[in-house]
């Protein structure tokens, strides 16, 4: 009755969709997607169907690869399930819907399958383009690239319960459940790529069976159909499973998530997308009894090793944050380290989708130059002034940073040592030798990025003035810009050093240090423009 009620006030409330209304919907979702997914696939599947492209999907070391990738993905689902999960009710519903007499699994079926539809959508999409593009280079047959699309689909499904696991389960297990598929993906793509056997290879591909190298030798309707089917049929069996574990969903972890999504919903419908994502900064976990503030001598070098110490100790307060960060900074290694290697559009989305990743697991490191900003007109508390401050906080995030993108980029050199789009000489760095410097180097500006971008300010209210068009208001535009220029400048800066490197170190050094310099500049503006009398 309880259910009956709410259901009833919920669809009287003002703006309630109807049934013409949800068919307007869905017929509008599904000319979108002939009108523009299917082309826009299609289109995607032509560009890539490249004699420099066809190589590197058809290896078999990019199925062991791809393998690994996805048990990593769902290690991180699991981890992301205590922040958000899949299926996540306004406080309003998670109070009167779940919290009902009828069983938890009624309120929250909705949510989870509008998840599971977004995940599987994305990885149909992306499975599409790539059987068309080996059905195209004639590396696949079309009954290969259906195969993938269903695997890729049991994938889907798949990550949909570790999402769901790590929403359920408490914090312990669902630590020893991440680091369990996390070190089953690391061994699957260590093995796949440093094996010299094609054989072990392609018996660890089976993640993306239609790549040929999955199943070379084989027909369509032994190996890869096998395959497909048992991922398949894996995918359905979690889901199912999924369904009686919606009970289980704790009423405290409903109503927390429920909030913290109308919090950031909120904020970003303003704009305001800083606050948004805030609204997912992880709490301080563990290490309680750590010491971050230790006494010892006086002097520059005791003052640094005092803030080098309390920075490291309050990363590892959050340790679910601190890995997914980790991970995503040696995935951003590797992936610019590989895009020294690669040529024409996987060697432009490997460097965008690197610098784009680094950049966002950067600002976990960096929540110590973010304080020191916010100091800028408060009494010093600390005894030091904000420059102070930020440059003490700055030597954690670089060595985290540095380290970890070396070791990514380490780890793609493995697996193609000695690749590259051009042959060292006349001057210009070895591939080698700038495929492990660029991410490091990219790091080291993008630290000096974040302070620039932790002093941003306000919006200027000048960007909301309405700009009417044909269209519609265009004043989005200039917001969006706005919100999103610290990335746009990482991907500028990483197309200059990429470029650069492929000339000379000299002149990849002057891009480099000449990007150091513009950022810290525009860093110390805008820390003036937020105080003027800040030091």
């Amino acid at each position: 009755m309880a259910r009956r009620a709410v259901a009833e006030v919920w669809s009287d409330r003002e703006g309630a969709r109807g049934v013409l209304d949800l068919a307007y919907l869905v017929y509008i979702a599904v000319v979108s997607v002939l009108v523009l997914g299917v082309p826009a696939l299609r289109a995607a599947g032509i560009l890539l169907a490249r004699p420099d492209v066809l190589p590197v999907l058809s290896a078999p070391v990019t199925g062991a690869l791809l393998g690994g990738g996805s048990l990593m993905g769902a290690a991180l689902l699991v981890l992301a399930g205590a922040g958000h999960g899949p299926a996540v009710l306004a406080p309003f519903f998670a109070v009167t819907l779940a919290a009902s007499e009828r069983p938890r699994r009624t309120a929250l079926i909705r949510p989870f399958a509008r998840s599971g539809i977004a995940i599987a959508l994305v990885l149909l999409a992306v499975s599409i383009v790539l059987g068309r593009v080996l059905v195209l280079g004639a590396q696949a047959s079309t009954g290969g690239a259906v195969a993938l699309a269903a695997a890729s689909l049991g994938i889907a499904l798949a990550f949909q319960g570790a999402w769901l696991a790590g929403q359920v389960l408490g914090a312990g297990a669902r630590r020893l459940l991440a680091g369990l598929l996390a070190l089953a993906g690391i061994a699957v793509a260590l093995v796949g790529a440093l094996s010299g056997s094609e054989e072990a290879q392609r018996a660890l591909a089976g993640a993306y069976p239609a790549l040929p190298g999955a199943a070379a030798g084989a027909s369509p309707e032994q190996g890869t159909v096998l395959w497909a089917l048992g991922l398949l049929v894996l995918g359905l069996l979690v889901v199912a499973a999924c369904i009686p574990a919606l009970d289980r969903v704790r009423g405290r972890v409903l109503v927390d998530q429920g909030r913290r999504w109308e919090s950031a919903t909120t904020a970003a419908r303003s704009s305001d997308l800083a606050a948004a994502a805030g609204t997912y900064r992880a709490l301080p976990t563990t290490g309680r009894r750590l010491r971050a503030v230790r006494g010892g001598g006086r002097g520059p070098l005791a003052l640094a090793a005092l803030y080098l110490r309390r920075d490291l100790v309050a990363l590892m307060r959050t340790p679910e944050r601190l890995l997914i960060a980790a991970a995503g900074v040696l995935l951003a290694g590797g992936l610019l380290a590989l895009s020294r290697g690669l040529t024409g559009p996987l060697a432009v989305l490997a460097l965008v989708i690197g610098a784009l990743m680094l950049w966002s697991a950067s600002g976990v490191f960096v929540d110590g130059l973010r304080h020191g900003i916010q100091t800028i007109g408060a009494p010093r508390l600390f005894g030091q002034s904000t420059r102070a401050q930020v440059l003490l906080h700055s030597p954690a995030p670089l060595l985290v940073l540095i380290v970890l993108s070396a070791a990514g980029s380490a780890c793609a050199l493995l697996i193609g040592p000695g690749t590259g789009p051009a042959a060292a000489g006349g001057g210009a760095p070895a591939p080698a030798a700038a495929a492990l410097v660029l991410a490091p180097a990219l790091a080291a500006t993008l630290v000096l990025g974040r302070i620039r971008d932790a002093a941003k300010g306000p919006m200027p209210l000048a960007l909301t003035t309405p700009m009417p068009t044909v269209q519609g208001d265009a004043s989005i535009v200039p917001m969006l810009l706005w919100q999103a220029d610290a990335p746009l400048f990482a991907l500028v800066i990483a197309a200059a050093l990429t470029a650069a490197l492929g000339s000379s170190w000299a002149l990849a050094t002057g891009v480099w240090v000449l990007a150091l310099v513009l950022l810290a500049l525009d860093a110390r503006r805008r820390v003036l423009e937020l105080s003027p009398g800040a030091r």
